[in-house]
C-alpha cells in the first residue's frame, strides 16, 4: 500500500491528543506507524505550535514536544500562495500546502472551514473517513 500524504488540520491534532482511541488519534497513530506523511510547512508548524501550547487545552508538554519534533520526520512543503477567502482565512495555510502534492488531502474536523469555492481542488475529509481509507 501506498503512503498517503495528507495535510492534517490543527483540530485533528489536538482531538488526536486529547482522545487516545479516537479517530484523530488514530489518524496521528498512522502517521507515527508510516502509514501518513504529514504535509506541512513553516506556518502550519507554526500554528501547531502555538495551538498546542493553549493552557486549555492542558496538553503535556512532553507530548507537545514529542509531537512536533516528529512533524519535522514529515513532508516540508513550500506552497505558492493562492487567491482565496473562506470563513477562516488562517485556514488557507492547509489548503496551500495540500495544494504542494499530488493527493490534495486535507485532513479536518471543521469541514465548514473549507467551503468547495477555496478549494482549488483540493479534497477535505474527516479523522473518520480518513480511518476508513486507511483501513485495519
Amino acid at each position: 500500500m501506498q503512503m498517503k500524504c495528507w495535510v492534517i488540520d490543527t483540530n485533528v491534532v489536538v482531538s488526536g491528543l486529547l482522545t487516545p482511541g479516537g479517530p484523530s488519534a488514530r489518524v496521528l497513530d498512522a502517521v507515527l506507524e508510516g502509514r501518513i506523511r504529514m504535509v506541512y510547512d513553516a506556518r502550519i508548524l507554526a500554528e501547531y505550535r502555538d495551538v498546542l501550547r493553549r493552557p486549555r487545552f492542558k496538553l503535556n508538554p512532553e507530548a507537545i514536544d514529542a509531537f512536533l519534533g516528529g512533524v519535522r520526520g514529515q513532508m516540508l512543503v513550500a506552497p505558492v500562495p493562492i487567491p482565496a477567502t473562506g470563513p477562516d482565512p488562517d485556514d488557507l495555510i492547509f489548503i496551500e500546502a495540500a495544494l504542494a502534492v499530488p493527493e490534495r488531502t486535507i485532513v479536518t474536523g471543521n469541514l465548514a472551514d473549507f467551503p468547495e469555492k477555496v478549494l482549488h481542488g483540493t479534497r477535505v475529509i474527516t479523522p473518520t473517513q480518513a480511518v476508513g481509507e486507511l483501513g485495519p
